[in-house]
C-alpha cells in the first residue's frame, strides 16, 4: 500500500519568514571572537608549560650548584705550571687536595673582561654541557682575583687540533 506522499514547495518573501539571520549573525561574531580567545589563552598555557619545563630543565645546572673555591693565590701561579694565555687571561694547571688535576682560568688585570663578562661565562659554561666541553668545577672570587676552575684534560690544546 503507498501512502501519497509529496514534497510541497512554496514560494513566499523572506518577511514571511522567521527571523534567523540576525541569530545566524550573532553566532557568527561569537564564534569569530571565541574561537581565537580560546587557541590564544590555550596556547599561552601551553607556552607557559614549556618554558617552564625548559626553565626546570636549565636550572639544574645553571651556576649555582658551581662549588666556590677559597684559593691561596701566594705561589699557585708559576710559569711552570702556566698552560696558556687567552683573551681572559692565563691558563694554569693546578691540583685540588684531593688530587684531582684542574685547570684554572685567572682573570687578567689587562683583559678587556670585566666582572659581567667573568659572571656570563659562569652561568653559560655551566648550562653548557657536552661532551667535547670541559666542564667548569667552580670559581672564585676574591678581591681584585677571580678564576674559573676547570677539569684538566691532559691532550693538546685546541689551538694544536685546529691550526696544526
Amino acid at each position: 500500500m503507498t501512502t501519497g506522499k509529496q514534497d510541497l514547495y512554496l514560494k513566499v518573501s523572506n518577511s514571511d519568514l522567521p527571523d534567523t539571520a540576525g541569530k545566524r549573525k550573532i553566532l557568527e561574531v561569537v564564534v569569530a571572537v571565541l574561537v581565537p580567545l580560546v587557541v590564544l589563552v590555550s596556547g599561552g598555557f601551553i607556552g607557559c608549560f614549556y618554558r617552564r619545563k625548559i626553565k626546570q630543565k636549565g636550572n639544574k645546572r645553571s651556576g649555582q650548584d658551581l662549588l666556590s673555591f677559597d684559593f691561596n693565590y701566594s705561589d699557585d701561579f708559576s710559569s711552570e705550571t702556566k698552560l696558556g694565555e687567552g683573551g681572559f687571561g692565563p691558563v694554569y694547571k693546578g691540583k685540588l687536595l684531593n688530587g684531582q688535576e684542574i685547570a684554572v682560568k685567572r682573570l687578567s688585570q689587562r683583559s678587556a673582561q670585566g666582572f659581567e663578562e667573568f659572571r656570563n661565562e659562569i652561568v653559560l659554561i655551566a648550562k653548557l654541557q657536552h661532551r667535547n666541553l670541559v666542564r667548569l668545577l667552580g670559581y672564585s672570587v676574591d678581591r681584585d682575583e677571580s678564576i674559573l676552575i676547570y677539569e684538566y684534560l691532559p691532550n693538546k690544546s685546541l689551538d694544536f687540533f685546529l691550526f696544526g
